[in-house]
């Protein structure tokens, strides 16, 4: 069947102003064209067109939509089939430049101008190879306009397609063709970097990275691109991160002024290598691979020496593939990025600081040895970024810290490191250095020791920040840990071993004392110590014993009117809570308590006594020695610490010192019962009038420490006896219960009968019975169970020494109390046996 197009016919429908009739006719058309026959020729179908171009074209701009897509649809048909020289290109490209490249939107339709563009990517895939005759290159202003006006729709879809056509363009024009438009296509790109489509982003970094090849490096303009795309970098969208990955490769790749650039090109691509999406990791590495390789061929003469003499790092992070030589070498000829890196990682934003880091840690990776020299440039920054208050970033600069430590020039770098710490003792050097240290290799003697004496100073282990004191400890492990690969002699070690001890047990005791409490660093700095323990193959309490009084001799300036959480304070409370009393200290340790006493302010006199009286009850398990000279020490303890505060005294802070003084001895008397029977009896002289104190606290520890005052006199004990009878009336009920079971505990130590007076003392002590046999009676009818369990334990240690008294009191009770039956429970109870027939009355 022969082609026949009734071009009159057309025109006249065409010409009409009946929009169904002019669809008709352009759908009539482009049906014949997509389905004409094979053996039909490109000359025939050009002869149609020719007749048919200028009423297709200007329907471009009738005043119907349909009509204008059908219009479009028809001449996308035509374009499909005519030959490559054809002059008609120009005439379709002037009629859309006039719909789509004015300042102002002519074609109101979001559809038709996916049209339009459209049909202009199809003419730059099928004619811009056409030669120089007729082609398309002849009208690039044109094309431009149309691309710079689709880059700034409205419409996404009308956006992306503009990028897609630039992105084709840019792959078969000339640099010399292009590049005049290349700054006006940028700048239009720049605003879609923004767009809130992650496709039309992707898109827009494409066209970019396109013609990033044909602008002019040697102005401004480049480092515009640079900086507009960079932030890129940092989208939520792993495919618009892999997008600038891509674009970095195909600089890298084809740029030809790519050396001048590596330095802003490299970012690009090893931000990808460090991306949170595998996908983009994997994508972007075998990518990386080719540049490393392009760099290789291209500077073969130098890196094909490089590698003879290119030996396996020892310490190398395990899990981590080494970057070939050629990836290496395009990184180190770019160190000077590494301030503008550095500069980052301070930044406002929280992405921003993540970024940087991320990146500086592909620096260290591909640089390795060639960065010791910029160690010192970026110590301080790393530095910062390891306290960093977010936790991803601080992990991210622990991560670049370690490396670093494992791949820069140890012997280079060790006395920057040693240098930087001295001069800035902050928890951020300590951090980063902490990481640097314990991932190297290196460390002997005399570095070792260097650092467990500057972990001595007040500046450290004096700290008060919990972060600091972590950190210190954690280094401080490090260093038990080297010690066990250096070449020293035992008793080098043992002094290095002496060091960290004292470091350790300061900041473990001032951790103690600001959490009130052992906790986590406390735990750890405990496995410290028992590190040293079975280093030094001695008992924990040798240890503290041999090395604990250089600790407390670090504990200065307590000459002042310090508060309690002032940090001298704080740190001999925590001495003495982990360490406690011991005898080869206790001497130092009483100085420093006078010291407290003497000038500190009452909160802290009051913290260092509550302490003193807890460690009190672990005397005979700390103070491990002779009992003769346990007895001493505790007794130089007393009337050094606790005596002069038993006595009244006037002041703000006097009760509560009385108060804890007296539970500092009640204390004393419970964990040192055998040496306490020798000290104590001295000072119940003291005793009524604590027990008679208005502080319920001092009356309580009183009342509990009586029982421990043993082979005292009549004379000395009967004072104590009816002080105690009358706490058996005290307002608090705890304090009442403790009165009724002290008295049956209090035995005084009689004269031998062939002494002067031991009669007396006998009548005197049994009528101090009688009495409380008689107070504990009348005590028995309280409503309180344990009060009247308590007289039912006293009376049973009393009745078998003073059963004629016991007798007499009960029967003279019973005859004045309404209840017997009571009272004759109580007798059974107490006695034995069944209570006794009342005399008859005469």
């Amino acid at each position: 069947m022969p082609f026949e197009v009734d071009v009159p016919k057309i025109c006249e429908q065409l010409e009409g102003t009946d929009r169904r009739q002019k669809t008709q006719a352009l759908a009539g058309i482009r049906d014949l064209i997509q389905n004409s026959p094979k053996n039909v020729s490109t000359e025939d179908i050009a002869d149609v067109f020719d007749q048919l171009y200028l009423h297709l074209l200007k329907a471009y701009d009738d005043r119907f939509e349909s009509v204008r897509d059908h219009a479009v649809q028809a001449v996308n048909a035509f374009l499909q089939l005519l030959p490559p020289m054809d002059f008609h290109v120009l005439n379709v490209v002037s009629t859309l430049a006039e719909r789509m490249g004015k300042a102002e939107t002519v074609e109101p339709s979001e559809e038709i101008r996916l049209l339009y563009i459209a049909q202009l990517h199809l003419m730059v895939r099928k004619y811009t190879k056409m030669g120089n005759v007729g082609g398309i290159r002849e009208c690039y202003p044109q094309v431009v306009k149309v691309l710079i006006k689709s880059i700034k729709d409205d419409y996404p879809l009308v956006q992306r397609e503009g990028c897609a056509t630039l992105v084709d363009l840019a792959k078969v024009a000339t640099t010399q063709e292009l590049r005049p438009f290349c700054d006006s296509l940028a700048v239009a790109l720049y605003g879609m970097l923004n767009h809130k489509h992650a496709l039309s982003r992707i898109s827009a970094v494409e066209a970019i990275g396109s013609i990033s090849l044909h602008i002019d490096a040697s102005g401004d303009n480049m480092r515009r691109l640079f900086n507009e795309i960079s932030p890129v970098l940092m989208d939520s969208k792993p495919l618009v991160r892999r997008m600038v990955g891509q674009v970095g490769v195909i600089m890298c790749l084809e740029l030809p002024d790519r050396y001048s650039f590596f330095e802003r090109i490299l970012p690009m691509i090893l931000c990808c290598l460090k991306d949170d999406c595998p996908d983009v990791v994997k994508d972007i590495s075998g990518k990386w691979l080719l540049c490393g390789k392009q760099y290789f061929f291209e500077n073969e003469a130098e890196l094909s020496q490089q590698e003879l003499s290119d030996p396996p790092v020892e310490n190398y992070p395990k899990n981590v593939l080494r970057p070939t030589i050629g990836c290496r070498g395009l990184v180190q000829r770019s160190l000077r990025l590494l301030q503008l890196i550095t500069r980052e990682t301070g930044d406002w934003k929280e992405n921003v600081r993540l970024h940087s880091l991320r990146l500086l840690y592909q620096f260290v990776l591909h640089a390795e040895a060639a960065m010791t020299p910029k160690f010192f440039e970026i110590y301080s920054d790393v530095a910062y970024a390891c306290i960093d208050p977010v936790p991803e970033v601080s992990a991210e600069a622990a991560k670049v810290a370690d490396l670093m430590g494992r791949l820069l020039a140890y012997d280079a770098w060790i006395e920057h490191g040693f240098t930087g710490l001295e001069r800035n003792a902050r928890e951020s050097y300590m951090r980063c250095f902490y990481y640097m240290f314990t991932a190297s290799l290196g460390g002997d003697y005399e570095q070792l020791m260097r650092l467990a004496k500057m972990l001595r100073e007040v500046e450290y282990s004096h700290t008060l920040k919990p972060g600091f004191q972590r950190y210190i400890l954690k280094l401080l492990d490090t260093v038990l840990q080297k010690s066990l690969k250096i070449n020293a002699g035992q008793e080098e070690l043992t002094e290095l071993y002496k060091c960290v001890y004292v470091a350790c047990i300061k900041v473990m005791a001032l951790s103690h004392s600001l959490t009130g409490g052992r906790n986590k660093d406390v735990e750890f700095g405990q496995t410290l110590i028992e590190k040293i323990i079975s280093f030094e193959q001695v008992s924990e309490a040798k240890l503290h014993e041999r090395w604990f009084h250089l600790a407390l001799k670090d504990v200065e300036n307590l000459d002042a009117t310090l508060e309690d959480n002032a940090e001298p304070v704080m740190l001999l409370d925590g001495l003495i809570n982990i360490c406690l009393i011991r005898a080869t200290y206790i001497s130092d340790l009483i100085d420093k308590v006078k010291v407290v006493f003497a000038h500190c302010c009452d909160s802290a006199q009051v913290r260092i006594f509550s302490t003193l009286s807890m460690a009190s009850l672990r005397w005979s398990q700390t103070v491990d020695i002779e009992r003769e000279q346990s007895t001493q020490l505790l007794s130089h303890f007393i009337s050094e610490v606790v005596e002069p505060y038993l006595t009244w005294q006037a002041g703000s802070s006097a009760e509560a010192m009385r108060s804890l003084a007296m539970a500092t001895l009640c204390a004393l008397a419970q964990g040192a019962e055998e040496e306490a029977l020798e000290v104590l009896p001295p000072l119940a002289k003291h005793m009524p009038s604590l027990l008679e104190d208005r502080n319920v606290s001092t009356r309580h520890f009183a009342i509990k420490a009586v029982v421990y005052f043993r082979g005292l006199s009549v004379e000395d004990i009967k004072p104590l006896g009816y002080s105690t009878l009358q706490r058996m009336d005290d307002p608090s009920a705890e304090i009442r219960t403790l009165a009724t079971i002290a008295v049956g505990k209090l035995k005084p130590k009689f004269k031998s009968e062939s002494e002067e007076g031991s009669s007396g003392e006998r009548e005197v002590w049994e009528t101090f019975v009688k009495r409380a046999m008689d107070l504990l009676l009348l005590h028995y009818e309280s409503p309180e169970k344990d009060i009247r369990g308590a007289v039912e334990v006293t009376l049973k240690e009393l009745i078998p020494s003073y059963r004629g008294a016991w007798e007499e009191r009960y029967q003279r009770a019973r005859a004045m109390c309404p209840d017997k039956d009571h009272h004759d429970e109580l007798y059974k109870k107490v006695s034995g046996e069944e209570a006794p027939s009342p005399p008859e009355a005469t």
